[in-house]
């Protein structure tokens, strides 16, 4: 994700109350139950004054009602795949297992794809399409 891409929003889609925490977590790219942890343990401590910038976050942060697709990678372009490996525990993203299998559901679209063209390309309907397309 691009810097100029990145807002500060609420998640409403993976939230529990408002959406504060996971629209934070989101932000900073971090686990939203670590955001949870810090915020409960800090309410704890000073339940007034978080619990006034929760609320006032809830009121201020504008809502992002996208839902999650679940997907690793994104498919919005032929060749533009990004992945978010997780490195540590804390940071957002998917285990690096889960991500070599999706890749390698990846690149056996791919080979099939590649199979289908290269079948097209060695058939006798592809050697008389090209005749006929000189003439």
């Amino acid at each position: 994700m691009k810097s100029e891409d990145r807002k500060l929003t609420r998640d409403v889609a993976n939230g529990r109350i408002a959406g504060v925490c996971a629209g934070i977590a989101k932000y900073f790219s971090l686990e939203t139950w670590v955001v949870r942890l810090i915020t409960f343990g800090a309410l704890i401590f000073s339940f007034s004054f978080i619990l006034f910038v929760y609320i006032a976050a809830w009121l201020i942060l504008e809502r992002n009602d996208k839902v999650k697709s679940g997907r690793v990678y994104d498919t919005s372009t032929r060749d533009n795949y990004h992945f978010d490996i997780k490195q540590n525990v804390w940071q957002a993203g998917q285990p690096p297992k889960q991500v070599l299998a999706h890749l390698g559901d990846v690149f056996d679209r791919l080979e099939q794809r590649v199979r289908r063209l290269e079948k097209y390309a060695t058939s006798e309907r592809y050697r008389v399409e090209r005749e006929i397309n000189k003439l």
